[in-house]
């Protein structure tokens, strides 16, 4: 093991995997394939494959192990090579399968790259999946673990970094803060683009405004919470004649006090079309009721004030 180059990544692949599970797993049956070792000069050794089996029998105080080598003129590409298809019926997580492809790009063209790697990573064969997976690799590490674990995507990192380079730290810490989908960032970063061309301003004049630093400061809102209020404001600050009209039918249809068998549902944006009006009954007295109670919010005029 001493002899062992930890700091030689050349053909790592492996992140954010813990080395627990393979610890008992050597526990219980043994080390079931080699590391791969390759000789250096001076009687070191590089790492070609086996990290995480190297560090799970060091935890286990195992001092020594029996490896397979390759020589020094061996091609990188051949050794990078190797060990991805060693790894192939593990699985790549997202950071893997980027940090992957960055390293087959020393040796590998573009074609290349998008016919024969990316599906040997578990990636369709598209242009736009290997220009997204390799802007991962711009990305700073700190951020790496929440991409493994689904709280950032592949697509958000790819639009944060292409349009918003400068901003991209406080921009993704807040998606993590506010714990937001998927659908929830990728609908932000599409309004903060929009506010940025409508008014012709730098981004930092919305992010740092002060009703967005006093939403952030509330102290009895929960993250959540706080990130609705940040969606919110860039909405009303979008589209103030939509959010006006819906705050005028909300109030309205509270006003009506509907019963849950009874929907009114608006057109999309308020912008003409026609509102819907629905009815859910078991029985035929049910839905006569539903219709009264309609009947009656029209004779009273309470249906007029409709925006």
């Amino acid at each position: 093991m001493s002899q062992i180059d930890w700091g030689d990544s050349s053909y790592r692949t492996t992140f954010n995997r813990p080395v627990g599970t393979l610890c008992r797993s050597i526990e219980a049956i043994g080390l079931q394939h080699r590391p791969v070792l390759q000789s250096l000069e001076r009687g070191r050794f590089g790492l070609v494959s086996g990290y995480r089996r190297l560090k799970a029998l060091e935890r286990m105080k195992r001092p020594s192990v029996l490896c397979k080598t390759v020589s020094r003129q061996t091609e990188a590409k051949e050794l990078l090579f190797f060990n991805i298809l060693e790894n192939a019926d593990r699985g790549f997580n997202t950071v893997e399968q980027a940090l992957a492809l960055k390293r087959l790009s020393a040796f590998v063209d573009k074609q290349g790259l998008i016919r024969e790697c990316l599906p040997l990573l578990g990636l369709p064969p598209k242009e736009e999946i290997l220009s997204r997976w390799m802007t991962i690799n711009d990305l700073s590490p700190v951020f790496w673990p929440a991409l493994v674990q689904g709280k950032l995507h592949p697509e958000t990192i790819e639009t944060v970094m292409g349009d918003f380079f400068t901003l991209a730290h406080p921009i993704l810490t807040l998606f993590l803060f506010f714990h937001w989908s998927f659908q929830k960032q990728k609908e932000f970063l599409s309004d903060l683009k929009e506010t940025r061309i409508r008014f012709r301003n730098p981004v930092e004049t919305f992010l740092f405004t002060p009703s967005l630093l006093t939403a952030l400061q509330a102290a009895e809102a929960t993250p959540g919470q706080k990130g609705d209020v940040w969606r919110k404001i860039l909405r009303n600050l979008l589209f103030p004649v939509l959010t006006e009209s819906e705050q005028r039918f909300r109030a309205l249809v509270a006003e009506l006090r509907l019963d849950q068998k009874i929907r009114l549902s608006p057109p999309p944006f308020f912008e003409g079309g026609h509102y819907e009006l629905t009815f859910r009954f078991s029985t035929p007295p049910e839905l006569k009721t539903s219709l009264s109670k309609i009947g009656f919010l029209l004779e009273e005029g309470k249906l007029d004030g409709l925006p």
